[in-house]
């Protein structure tokens, strides 16, 4: 049993992530573990606990949640409050743990219900006094007494802390550590690195910086050894994904800086060059906790942007092949 002075405390905190009347229509974007609790029957359990029906299509409020395993043990949820524009209004964190994940469902029904409804479970106020002056021989009616609000799950403490804001599920902003290899600028496979960053949201920016530091083509006339550092910018038109996993796929437009050192009888120089390649990626991220992932990814460039080289061997003259493919291998860590 919750203690008045706790509701208190909980309810003036919901109040504020829930800036919608009660009456607005809401949403629920829900995604866990297929052992839990689905979208479907917690939509049903929080109308139950509301006493009426309050999802529905073209919602003015949507709550996205997540549920998933806690990095240690138990379950971890998040709650975020996104508006019909796509504003982020609050968010909500909920742990448990134990290791069944049905025993944090009855916390979630409270949370959510409370966030769509913080009068829900409020005190109401007593019936005022009836001003009419009362004839002396009658003696005034007894005032009501406030009803007993009791709410039968006790909510742990670290759940009234002011809700935090968040970007909505599937994504939050991923930074990427990289390492790659790359045909096209060597007579095999160049090696390197990357560090990326791609923005929240199933729609979102790119931007990202590979280093391939040497590679070699040999000819029969001479050699060329080529050092790359190449920034690029591009758009994520679609990131998916559960509760352990992420798909993205990318365009984007590349600019290669690179130092070509050509060696040969005919030739001895050294120049700065610029490539520029339009590049499609897609990746794969498999979650290792709450805020790491391991992923995996690859693509193919096209070279539009092509200098020529003084060994007209090389490439046909050109700085690279002109389709070149490329895989990567690293670590992702979640941001805000």
């Amino acid at each position: 049993m919750t203690p008045p002075l706790f509701l208190g405390v909980v309810l003036p905190l919901l109040a504020t992530a829930s800036p919608a009347p009660s009456s607005a229509r809401w949403g629920l974007h829900w995604n866990a573990p297929s052992e839990c609790i689905q979208a479907a029957p917690l939509a049903r359990a929080v109308e139950a606990r509301l006493g009426r029906s309050v999802f529905g299509a073209l919602p003015d409020v949507l709550i996205h949640g997540v549920l998933e395993p806690a990095s240690s043990s138990g379950w971890s949820a998040r709650l975020t409050l996104v508006d019909a524009r796509g504003t982020v209004l609050g968010s909500r964190d909920i742990d448990s743990a134990t290791p069944a994940c049905a025993d944090i469902e009855r916390r979630l029904v409270l949370v959510l219900a409370l966030m769509i409804d913080p009068e829900a479970l409020r005190p109401r106020e007593p019936a005022p006094v009836p001003s009419e002056v009362v004839p002396p021989a009658e003696e005034a009616p007894p005032l009501p007494e406030a009803p007993d609000t009791t709410v039968e799950e006790d909510v742990p403490a670290e759940e009234s802390s002011p809700p935090t804001r968040a970007a909505p599920w599937p994504g939050r902003s991923t930074v990427s550590v990289s390492a790659l290899t790359t045909t096209g600028f060597s007579d095999g496979l160049a090696w390197g690195g990357r560090f990326g960053w791609r923005g929240a949201g199933r729609v979102t920016w790119l931007v990202g910086l590979s280093v391939v530091p040497w590679a070699r083509s040999e000819r029969e006339d001479g050699r060329v050894d080529l050092m790359l550092a190449t920034p690029e910018v591009g758009l994520c038109p679609l990131v998916v994904g559960g509760s352990r996993w992420e798909v993205s796929t990318c365009a984007a437009a590349a600019f290669s800086f690179v130092m070509a050192d050509s060696k040969g009888p005919a030739v001895n120089e050294v120049d700065l060059l610029i490539r520029g390649d339009a590049v499609a990626r897609a990746q794969l991220e498999l979650r290792l906790g709450s805020a790491t992932a391991l992923h995996v990814g690859g693509g193919a460039a096209v070279g539009w942007l092509r200098p020529t080289l003084p060994m007209t061997s090389a490439w046909e003259g050109r700085l690279g092949a002109q389709l070149r493919a490329f895989v990567e291998l690293g670590l992702s860590f979640r941001g805000p």
